[in-house]
């Protein structure tokens, strides 16, 4: 049951009727603030939206899933960063 809901997601992420407004609200809603910061989302919805790709906005909404960084992760990565600079 679950697979077959997660396709049904993937399947209306890759379609055009998905706009692309949505992702973006759905990354600010979820995503870490340095994540965001890190690939030039912050700001209104409505410019990041015209200076940002759909297919972009895909790729980055797989890479926080795949990076695990939404924003109660936030604490943690921020410090594995500065272990690993020190």
């Amino acid at each position: 049951m679950r697979q077959q809901s997660v396709r049904q997601w993937t399947a209306q992420l890759r379609s055009d009727n998905l706009p692309k407004k949505y992702l973006i609200k759905f990354l600010h809603n979820n995503a870490a603030h340095s994540f965001l910061n890190e690939h030039r989302l912050l700001g209104s919805i409505l410019n990041v939206a015209k200076t940002t790709k759909k297919r972009a906005a895909h790729r980055r909404h797989n890479e926080m899933f795949v990076s695990k960084r939404f924003k109660a992760t936030e604490m943690v990565y921020t410090k594995q960063m500065q272990a690993g600079k020190n």
